[in-house]
């Protein structure tokens, strides 16, 4: 249905030019009536004034255009009906003009709504990064248990990673380090794209960053990957994303960063969730 009063209003005048067709049809109508009769009088005077031997030809033409005139004017009854369908048809044709435009504006407006909705529902969305539960806090150590799972969602076929790990760490403010791959905004409302954070590193208030606990290690990283916090999922995709500008550029990266999120005077018992927007960044939540 949609596609049928798409059609049909791409195929048919704007209002604007069937109003001044409709204009200039009326005028041209007038005077292609009135060029008739002023030509049907103007010979028979002509002929009237050839016969009784007048040379001045100004008169009869006043004459004529008068005669034209009067002939218009005696015979609008006669056309008034003609002209009043000609009203009407066009009345009913600018009718249908305006009803065909609404339509295909509202449809426009409805399909700009949709794709912003859908938009907005995207980039309002969020993933998980990661899930940590504060074990234990004792001698001014904290006992971390961190639940980790990532796929690739361009990739159905590409195998999760998952993993589990229980850390201990001296301090009572938790930062974890991340990698994150943030994407443009058109490409993740459209759904191409989704932003990606990696977390690689845990430290503290009392461990500086160097010295922090790393998060990949063994087979969950590919042994000839350059980068040591990518996992094998995301191994081939984010490499190049990390070294190829262009092929960034074209997958619509906007930008590329470490970020450090924390929770500060953990407590035994603490459960709270690293997550990466879609509109940028990431949030801690409480669980």
């Amino acid at each position: 249905m949609t596609g049928a009063i798409e059609s049909l209003s791409s195929s048919i005048l704007t209002l604007d030019f069937a109003a001044k067709g409709f204009f200039f049809f009326i005028l041209l109508f007038f005077l292609g009536v009135f060029t008739i009769f002023f030509l049907h009088t103007y010979y028979k005077n002509s002929l009237l004034a050839h016969s009784a031997g007048k040379k001045k030809r100004l008169p009869v033409v006043f004459v004529s255009l008068g005669e034209a005139c009067g002939k218009i004017i005696s015979n609008f009854l006669i056309l008034l009906p003609i002209l009043g369908g000609i009203v009407v048809a066009a009345g009913l044709m600018l009718g249908v003009f305006k009803a065909v435009s609404s339509i295909n504006q509202f449809i426009d407006r409805e399909k700009e709504i949709q794709a912003l909705t859908i938009a907005i529902n995207y980039l309002n969305q969020s993933d998980k990064t990661l899930d940590v539960r504060i074990r234990s806090v004792a001698d001014g150590a904290a006992t971390l248990r961190l639940d980790y799972r990532a796929f690739d969602p361009n990739d159905s076929s590409a195998p999760p990673v998952e993993w589990t790990k229980t850390i201990t760490i001296q301090g009572a403010e938790i930062h974890f380090d991340c990698m994150v791959f943030n994407f443009s905004y058109s490409e993740v409302g459209a759904g191409r794209q989704r932003n990606i954070a990696i977390p690689y590193r845990v430290f503290s208030d009392k461990i500086a960053p160097a010295d922090g606990v790393p998060l990949f290690t063994g087979d969950e990283i590919s042994p000839e990957d350059d980068y040591g916090f990518i996992p094998v999922a995301y191994r081939e995709r984010i490499a190049r994303l990390l070294t190829d500008a262009d092929y960034a550029r074209d997958m619509g990266v906007r930008s590329v960063n470490g970020s450090d999120v924390w929770r500060a005077n953990v407590r035994a018992g603490d459960r709270f969730r690293i997550k990466v927007e879609q509109t940028g960044g990431l949030t801690l939540e409480t669980l």
